[in-house]
């Protein structure tokens, strides 16, 4: 009989080990992932403009753009012959490169924190349909910046286009005066023939003119600034013209490759935060075994770069993961969507799936039973909820971009599974004794209540005084940066300010009554 006890209590110990096990690896997830919201937000903002560019409509706004990759796919296409059909796709890569020139940039001002923005001339109403000389400008704050208008021109003889526009009678001359953008491999080199043919037509003037010819040789200087203007116009439009007909062809797939592109890039930022997090929580974790005699140093190090290569690895998966659903939530024609978009939700989904795939692997190993797979999932649930909010409000106290995130989160999580924990603990036992079951149930309705009204609290607390107490500490702390150009006087008004906001008072007001007390017999009130 005592044997059966001790092994039951051993198989008991080594279950409390595991899931302890296994929440201190979600808590871990979970700050890793919330390290990443910061990213995903950026980067889940820019791939929304590769699904505007595709479809033509920004569903946040309900913006109708002009032309967007999938209705240039479905312009018609000559079928009298091969050469006629090449030629329209060529003719028709050239609005299709508009528009994806013009999502890559929004996408990378998105990512850089910048707020100028890219825009086709179709789209703006000052410009109108097929404006003959502008195709994108610049807007900052809704002004256009002047400078930024661009023509763009995808053509077969780049040498033969700069000869027409730079001849006065020619028949682009209106595009000088405006950036011209050119394919990638044309502009390699488009510089240095502008400059050269200028420098050959002038020498041409001279020898005109020395023949009795001004007339001719002004022209000829005429056009020789005409090309070195074109020298200074010229710039990369970002793609190629075998690009260009690819997103004609396949706009669907061009795109899926902008936002998994996109989505690498945020993927390998959070690897960096996630390598950072994880090594931390890691670090001290082993540190502290190593003190206690539980573990050796190297054994220690080993764990450690284990799970360093772990959370870089979620880091990364997360990131990349959450940037690709952000930018389909944000852009959905489902409001709930587009709402969902904007919390810890994208950036959640991969900590979620790790987390609760673990809770199946262990049911379907037998690990568990079905009974203890409900109780993690709702524990694991709850602590996500839970670590969302503590994540925001972590971000507000410690306004860094992912430390305050992940701080939150992982209090968030840890404190949500001890209550849900404790709550499951008090179950059990009303359970095994059916003598207490109602007064159990009665604590339990008391606590739902107390958890409600707490929350409401909490809620009013953060519309009405996190504010305050923001502007307050700012407040402290320019006090604080400034003592040493100001008087103690000052900073110790600002410090019983910010205390009295606290609820306390303190004994001293100013350095007099700080002397004063000094030279008398009064205790210090602590």
């Amino acid at each position: 009989m005592t044997s059966l006890t001790s092994t039951s209590d051993d198989n008991d110990k080594e279950r409390h080990a595991s899931h302890r096990d296994e929440i201190g690896q979600d808590v871990l997830r979970t700050g890793v992932a919330l390290s990443a919201k910061e990213i995903v937000g950026r980067f889940g903002s820019a791939n929304a403009e590769f699904i505007k560019g595709y479809r033509g409509i920004d569903h946040a706004t309900g913006q109708r753009f002009a032309k967007g990759l999938a209705d240039i796919s479905k312009y018609k296409v000559s079928t009298e012959s091969v050469e006629m059909a090449r030629n329209n796709i060529k003719q028709q890569a050239g609005f299709s490169a508009e528009v994806a020139a013009t999502s890559r940039d929004n996408a990378e001002a998105i990512i850089e924190g910048s707020k100028v923005r890219t825009s086709r001339s179709d789209d703006l109403p000052q410009y109108g349909t097929n404006h003959n000389v502008v195709d994108r400008v610049q807007i900052l704050d809704g002004q256009i910046l002047q400078g930024s208008q661009a023509q763009m021109k995808f053509v077969g003889d780049r040498n033969g286009l700069f000869e027409k526009i730079a001849r006065e009678d020619g028949p682009f001359a209106r595009y000088r005066g405006v950036k011209l953008e050119l394919p990638s491999e044309q502009y390699e080199g488009a510089k240095v023939f502008c400059q050269q043919r200028a420098s050959e037509l002038r020498e041409q003037a001279q020898q005109v003119e020395q023949h009795g010819k001004p007339d001719i040789a002004a022209e000829l200087r005429s056009k020789a600034a005409n090309y070195e203007q074109l020298a200074e116009q010229v710039s990369d439009s970002g793609l190629t013209t075998e690009q260009a007909i690819f997103y004609r062809k396949h706009p669907e797939l061009a795109t899926l490759r902008d936002i998994a592109a996109t989505s690498h890039r945020a993927g390998m930022e959070g690897a960096k935060h996630g390598a950072v997090i994880g090594g931390c929580i890691s670090l001290l974790k082993n540190s502290f075994a190593v003190a206690q005699g539980e573990m050796q140093g190297r054994d220690a190090a080993m764990q450690v770069g284990q799970d360093v290569a772990k959370s870089a690895a979620i880091g990364y998966g997360t990131a990349a993961v959450g940037a690709t659903i952000k930018a389909g939530m944000q852009q959905s024609g489902q409001q709930t969507l587009r709402g969902l978009a904007n919390t810890s939700a994208p950036t959640l989904v991969v900590n979620i799936c790790l987390s609760l795939g673990s809770s199946i692997k262990r049911y379907v190993c037998g690990e568990i039973s079905e009974s203890e797979l409900l109780v993690e999932v709702g524990e694991k649930g709850t602590g996500m909820l839970s670590s969302g909010m503590m994540a925001a409000i972590g971000q507000i106290a410690i306004p860094i971009p992912f430390v305050g995130a992940a701080i939150g989160g992982m209090v968030g999580y840890t404190l949500s599974s001890i209550f849900y924990q404790s709550a499951l603990d008090a179950a059990k036992g009303a359970e095994a004794s059916r003598v207490n079951l109602e007064r159990v149930q009665a604590v339990e309705a008391a606590a739902r209540a107390q958890i409600a009204e707490q929350q409401a609290a909490l809620d009013a607390f953060v519309r009405t005084e996190m504010s305050q107490l923001h502007q307050e500490t700012q407040q402290l702390f320019l006090a604080i940066s400034v003592v040493g150009a100001g008087s103690v006087d000052h900073l110790a008004l600002a410090i019983n300010q910010y205390a009295g906001l606290l609820g306390k008072q303190l004994q001293f007001a100013s350095q007099a009554e700080f002397d004063d007390f000094m030279l008398s017999d009064q205790p210090l009130r602590l």
